[in-house]
C-alpha cells in the first residue's frame, strides 16, 4: 500500500511540475505576500504589501498589485486597467481582528486573508477543498483557444505551506 501510494504521490508531482518548467522567481521578494502565473507566458503578477512613504501599512489598500515582463526582459509595470478591472486587480477590505479579506477581481469566491502576526513576516491564507495554508504562489492554465476577456482557465494550482511543510492544491473550474 505504502509504494502504491508513493508511486502516487510522485507521478501527480510530475505532473504538476509539467506546466511551470522554468518559469522565474520575482526578482524583488521583500514585501512580496504571493505571486501569479500561467502557462501563456512567463510574466508574473505580484502581490506585495502596500507601503506609504512612512513606512507603514496603507490601511485603504493593504496589498499591491504589479506585473513583471520577463517576456520583456524582466521589467516591472503596473497593471493595465483591463488587467486590474478584469483579471488581476484585487479587493480587500478591514475585519475586526485588524486582518484583511480579500479577492481576486477575476475570482471573486476564492478568499483570500492578510495576517499581521504579532511575531514574524505579514503573509496571506486561502482555503482551497477545505485545506486552509499560507498561500505562496499561484499558477494558472489557460484553455487553449481562448485570450482576451474570453479566457478560460482549466485549473489554478495553489503552491503554499501547512504546518511548515509545501504543499500543492488543485481547483478545477
Amino acid at each position: 500500500m505504502n509504494r502504491l501510494l508513493l508511486i502516487c504521490l510522485l507521478i501527480i508531482n510530475c505532473l504538476v511540475s509539467l506546466g511551470q518548467d522554468n518559469y522565474p522567481t520575482p526578482t524583488r521578494m521583500d514585501g512580496v505576500l504571493f505571486y501569479i502565473q500561467h502557462n501563456r507566458g512567463k510574466n508574473t503578477y505580484i502581490y506585495s504589501l502596500n507601503y506609504k512613504s512612512d513606512k507603514t501599512i496603507n490601511k485603504d489598500e493593504p496589498i499591491q498589485v504589479y506585473r513583471q515582463l520577463f517576456d520583456n526582459g524582466g521589467v516591472i509595470r503596473p497593471l493595465t486597467i483591463i488587467q486590474k478591472n478584469f483579471a488581476y486587480g484585487i479587493y480587500s477590505k478591514l475585519l475586526k481582528n485588524k486582518s484583511y479579506e480579500a479577492s481576486i477581481v477575476s475570482l471573486p469566491e476564492q478568499k483570500l486573508f492578510l495576517h499581521f502576526p504579532s511575531k514574524g513576516d505579514p503573509y496571506v491564507s486561502t482555503t482551497v477543498a477545505g485545506t486552509s495554508f499560507i498561500l505562496k504562489r499561484i499558477f494558472i492554465r489557460q484553455k487553449d483557444g481562448t485570450s482576451g476577456l474570453s479566457t478560460k482557465v482549466d485549473y489554478i494550482l495553489f503552491y503554499g505551506v501547512k504546518d511548515g511543510k509545501p504543499l500543492v492544491k488543485k481547483l478545477v473550474l
